[in-house]
């Protein structure tokens, strides 16, 4: 029984990753994927068009890079702005 729910469980855990106006992506991640190695997943940067130095934000909310992809639903990445010193 506890087998068929964690795969429930993966089954209901579809994250969209967004980039832009049109591009996104949704399918379940691994639970323990971290915002920092999403950002640095060149495949899902590549499959939407997202260039490397982005930033993740959901809900208004510019996100750890520790954090658990899998604790949002929906995630989109933003150009990180430039620092002028």
């Amino acid at each position: 029984m506890k087998r068929d729910l964690s795969i429930e469980f993966m089954d209901n855990n579809t994250i969209t990753i967004r980039y832009g106006m049109s591009n996104s992506v949704s399918r379940s991640f691994d639970e323990n994927l971290t915002v920092g190695s999403l950002l640095r997943d060149t495949s899902i940067l590549g499959a939407l068009s997202a260039p490397e130095g982005c930033v993740a934000v959901s809900n208004g909310q510019t996100l750890c890079n520790d954090a658990y992809v899998a604790d949002y639903s929906s995630i989109t990445l933003e150009r990180q702005a430039s620092s002028k010193a």
